[in-house]
């Protein structure tokens, strides 16, 4: 399925092009999109289908997953790094700290930290198999994980009781957009976001904003 979303604004130069699969890891910079109300196409790459696993599909992104951007000829993988790209096109959002405030230092560390500990975990959780040989094991694996789960859970916890309520304090940025998007795959985890208190207001108030909602129907999530 190819989605096109196109607004015919001045501001957009470029369409993007984003590879996704329904509730992957694209969530984040889908609702980021809509959030910014920029023009863009969505390429559909069915997991359930191993379309990733195409010829065509790992001439762009040899690691066979989604997301993958592709914007003026250039193609960027990885979620966070997608996310990050596209909020430094359009600094006007104010969802990007600007370069050189304390503020990008902490939207960097949450980001670089959702991905390498937070969102890993996640992975391992809904996926042992892909860390381990053996059916017998891969309980043991998503014991792990749970517990990384839940100690990621509690630090977020914590900065947001004391901070909140956005992860850079007062002002929403792109790094809640991803957390939003772990938190709602954490529904169906053993630890689960919503079982935190201050996460949960978190979760809540950003699923109802238009631009989560319209990502979220468009990809068939409600």
């Amino acid at each position: 399925m190819v989605l096109s979303i196109n607004r015919n604004s001045k501001k957009d130069t470029t369409i993007y092009t984003l590879y996704w699969d329904k509730g992957g890891a694209n969530m984040a910079t889908h609702a980021v999109f809509e959030e910014l109300g920029v023009s863009y196409e969505m390429i559909e790459i069915d997991l359930s289908k191993n379309m990733q696993k195409s010829t065509e599909y790992l001439a762009i992104n040899p690691n066979g997953k989604v997301p993958t951007l592709v914007h003026q000829g250039q193609v960027i993988y990885e979620s966070a790094a997608i996310l990050m790209y596209v909020l430094d096109q359009h600094p006007e959002s104010g969802l990007a700290p600007d370069t050189g405030s304390p503020r990008r230092g902490v939207y960097y560390q949450y980001l670089f930290w959702m991905s390498s500990s937070l969102q890993e975990a996640a992975n391992r959780w809904a996926h042992p198999e892909q860390y381990i040989s053996g059916e017998h094991n891969l309980q043991q694996v998503k014991d792990k994980a749970n517990d990384v789960l839940s100690h990621c859970w509690d630090i977020i916890e914590k900065e947001l009781a004391n901070n909140g309520p956005w992860l850079l304090g007062d002002k929403l940025s792109g790094a809640d957009f991803h957390l939003f998007m772990i938190a709602h795959w954490s529904q169906r985890y053993a630890s689960r976001a919503q079982d935190w208190t201050h996460l949960n207001t978190h979760y809540q108030t950003m699923l109802n904003r238009a631009s989560v909602q319209e990502m979220m129907a468009q990809e068939g999530l409600l």
